[in-house]
């Protein structure tokens, strides 16, 4: 098959001719396409852009005596993680609580008045405030959520309610979930503005509003939105970036068609934020002033009940002075208690937070609580590495799935910690007890000297001792809940709204006509020109004399105009057709070719039934005929005979007749109305049409034709069927191979290609039949000189 070097080129004239002759394509679907845009137009709401800005702050804020303290308990500045912030700012909880903080539980919609609304409700506003109705919802009962419940205004004061909608959601406001999915809801009520309304599935009260007038027979309709389902709206709608790589303000965005409503979500938004962080800073602070207030609780009965019994015993006993020993021993007694009370407290504290850890509640979530007195560097750092691991977890659990890598990492990393700190913890414990060991012996060791003392000055020594151990444990506390209470008075979020939402210019994001009527119209010329190309490349048939000259290398001969299937002998009822032209074109290019040679037996044959082989081989005898040469037209296709649809021919007699019952020739020949013109039929149908061309009656028969007849034109039966043509092939001076534009497949030609390019036959051409001008650019002049043709 030949590889033109053109082959793989675009023919931009070819395809425009396509695409030219399927006009009225291009025409319907531009149409179809600009009216689809006009209803889309039409049909959608205007959705605007928003945007705000907020700040994230470094953490250093809060009073100078705030941050010494924190100095002085070595707390380490922790670092903000821009991403884990986005993620917790567009994360479902977030937005949930600023929901939560609006009313936008019903949403109140208007039906145009349009023509396209005629066919379908197409053209809706959406009502923010601006409704002449306002739904009451009593949110204690179940309601019908999620589904358009149509409001028809019968006059001023009554109303029609209309629900025609199927698997809809029975809602639980008080528990924001679905009880139940009914599976249809048929509903229409009439009802009187004020009245209130209430069933299984519904529960509310609908009053008029002084904003819009209402008139009577227009259509509006509201839906009450599950939590749910806002939160997936707002979220689907609002993005957050910084505004820079390594900048700290946060560019939060949303769309939305009602400016008001969209403004109103993004303030709260920020504000709940802010709030939040806020309010996660100070759960340490009221932690820790819980602890020290349960403490001081106790201490203040035990010390106003220690100073009245050691006043009693002085009062009682008569006793001012205790000698300078006995001082001495109880003044180191009442440290070493002072001591134990001391490491006492601390146990209680690290045991206190060891059990909040070991359970994961209380001060394991918080930022950190070293204000209420821990002195272990290792212990603040860990508490602050755990805090940071938290954040960056409920970062990632915004989009990750429980499976995700990172996120299990982050879960080993928090657990590898807290086991850290629970360690720390332990340590923290049993060195405190060994401590209170040590007091306790020492301590033992003083008791013992005293016992030598008389009673009631060793009672007295008691109760001063016990009196001044709660004292100092009492001044201890309060020393520390002073140091708790201003670091959490003093304590501000780092966080700040930088720019309250704002409306990004004044023209809908999503609604642009010129753009999508430009849109639309090269949809509607892309839609037909794909479906050109597309049918152009199944269609594996013969398109043209290029298409032709792409996948074989025979020559080309000619091309046989389209016509009227009815006209058999076109070349002799209408000599001025453009068919009778195109024979007369391929018998003088045929001429041409054989000036100089004696060529004087042409075979015609195709690929298979249905090209026109007989039609092209009898129409080109006759034009030959009417030149003025003797011409014999022989049909050796005897397994399907076509003669008798052109010629009235006897049947009884013919090719087969002369092959096998030696009838003479001048018996089997037979006149036709040409001049010159004479044909033998094929005769009686023989069972073996390959046997009998083989025969050496066949070699005679041309050889005594040659003599008569300027030309024999003999109609073989195509090679892609039988093998006759293989047999007559040696016996053609010239052959020539019928194609059918827009037929013939191009898979049919392989094996002429392969008889070519092996020399195997000679002295071929190919014609190409019922070529329709106005259906190729190739020929697309001849359609301009139709009046040369009558």
């Amino acid at each position: 098959m030949k590889k033109n070097k053109q082959e793989h080129e675009i023919d931009l004239k070819s395809w425009f001719f396509k695409f030219k002759s399927k006009w009225y394509l291009f025409a319907v679907f531009a149409v179809v396409a600009l009216a689809a845009g006009y209803v889309y137009v039409k049909s959608s709401s205007p959705v605007f852009e928003y945007k705000s800005t907020l700040l994230l702050g470094d953490q250093q804020t809060g009073s100078k005596k705030a941050q010494e303290l924190l100095e002085v308990l070595q707390v380490q500045s922790k670092g903000i993680k821009v991403e884990d912030e986005v993620g917790l700012l567009q994360s479902a909880e977030m937005v949930k609580q600023a929901l939560q903080k609006l009313d936008f539980t019903v949403a109140y919609y208007k039906v145009q008045d349009h023509w396209l609304n005629s066919f379908s409700d197409l053209i809706v506003e959406e009502q923010y405030e601006t409704a002449p109705y306002v739904v009451d919802l009593d949110t204690s009962t179940y309601q019908l959520v999620d589904i358009p419940i149509k409001v028809r205004l019968l006059d001023e004061n009554t109303y029609q309610l209309l629900i025609e909608r199927e698997n809809v959601p029975r809602y639980d406001f008080k528990t924001h979930s679905t009880v139940e999915s009914i599976p249809l809801v048929s509903f229409k009520k009439t009802l009187k503005f004020g009245e209130p309304y209430q069933d299984k599935n519904l529960s509310l009260t609908l009053n008029r509003s002084d904003v819009e007038d209402p008139k009577p027979g227009k259509e509006y309709f509201f839906v009450i939105n599950s939590l749910e389902s806002q939160v997936k709206q707002q979220q689907a709608a609002l993005s957050v970036a910084p505004i820079d790589r390594e900048a700290r303000v946060l560019v939060l965005k949303s769309k939305g068609p009602i400016p008001d409503k969209q403004i109103a979500f993004l303030n709260t938004l920020m504000s709940e934020y802010v709030a939040n962080d806020l309010k996660e800073k100070n759960h340490n602070g009221l932690k820790t002033l819980e602890f020290i207030d349960s403490q001081l609780a106790g201490l203040s009965d035990s010390l106003r009940q220690s100073k009245q019994a050691l006043s009693s015993f002085r009062s009682n006993n008569r006793i001012a002075n205790i000698n300078v020993q006995s001082n001495i021993n109880y003044e180191k007694l009442s440290q070493l208690e002072a001591e134990r009370a001391r490491l006492n407290t601390d146990k209680t504290y690290y045991e206190n937070i060891l059990d909040q850890i070991k359970n994961g509640n209380g001060i394991a979530q918080s930022v950190s609580p070293t204000v209420a007195g821990i002195q272990s560097p290792i212990l603040n750092n860990l508490f602050l590495q755990l805090a940071e691991l938290n954040q960056k977890k409920a970062g990632y659990r915004v989009n990750a799935t429980e499976d995700n890598p990172m996120l299990r990492k982050i879960e080993g990393e928090i657990a590898s910690t807290r086991g850290a700190i629970i360690a720390n913890l332990q340590n923290l414990v049993e060195s405190a007890e060994i401590s209170i060991n040590d007091v306790n012996g020492r301590i033992g060791k003083i008791e013992s000297n005293l016992a030598s003392l008389p009673e009631n000055e060793r009672k007295l020594m008691d109760l001063q001792s016990q009196s001044e151990f709660i004292d100092k444990k009492y001044d201890f506390l309060m020393e520390k809940r002073a140091d708790a209470a201003i670091a959490l008075a003093t304590n501000a979020t780092d966080k700040k709204i930088v720019d309250h939402a704002s409306m990004v210019g004044n023209a809908p994001v999503n609604v642009k006509p010129k753009m999508i009527y430009l849109l639309a119209l090269l949809i509607g010329l892309a839609i037909p020109a794909g479906f050109i190309v597309l049918m152009d490349n199944v269609d594996n048939t013969i398109q043209g004399k290029n298409d032709l000259a792409n996948i074989t290398n025979i020559p080309f001969l000619g091309v046989v105009a389209h016509g009227s299937k009815s006209d058999k002998l076109a070349v002799l009822n209408n000599q001025r057709s453009a068919i009778a032209e195109s024979f007369r074109s391929i018998r003088i290019n045929l001429q041409y070719l054989m000036a100089e040679k004696d060529f004087r037996v042409i075979g015609l044959t195709s690929s298979v039934s249905g090209e026109g082989k007989t039609f092209c081989s009898v129409n080109l005898s006759s034009e030959m005929a009417m030149s003025g040469k003797r011409v014999v037209l022989i049909e050796a296709d005897m397994r399907k005979p076509t003669f008798g649809k052109y010629f009235p021919v006897a049947e009884s007699y013919g090719l087969s007749s002369f092959l096998t019952q030696g009838q003479p020739l001048e018996e089997v020949v037979q006149k036709t109305a040409v001049e010159n013109l004479d044909i033998i039929p094929c005769g009686p149908i023989p069972s073996n049409a390959s046997h009998l061309l083989e025969l050496p009656k066949m070699q005679e028969l041309l050889e005594l034709l040659k003599t008569q007849y300027d030309y024999v034109v003999i109609d073989t039966p195509p090679i892609g069927f039988v093998s006759e043509y293989f047999v007559l092939m040696r016996h053609l001076d010239v052959n020539l191979y019928v194609v059918k534009h827009k037929y013939t497949n191009k898979d049919m030609l392989t094996e002429i290609n392969e008889l070519y390019n092996s020399k195997r036959i000679k002295n071929i051409y190919m014609v190409m039949n019922d070529l329709n001008y106005n259906k190729t650019y190739e020929y697309g002049y001849k359609k301009n000189a139709k009046y040369y043709y009558a």
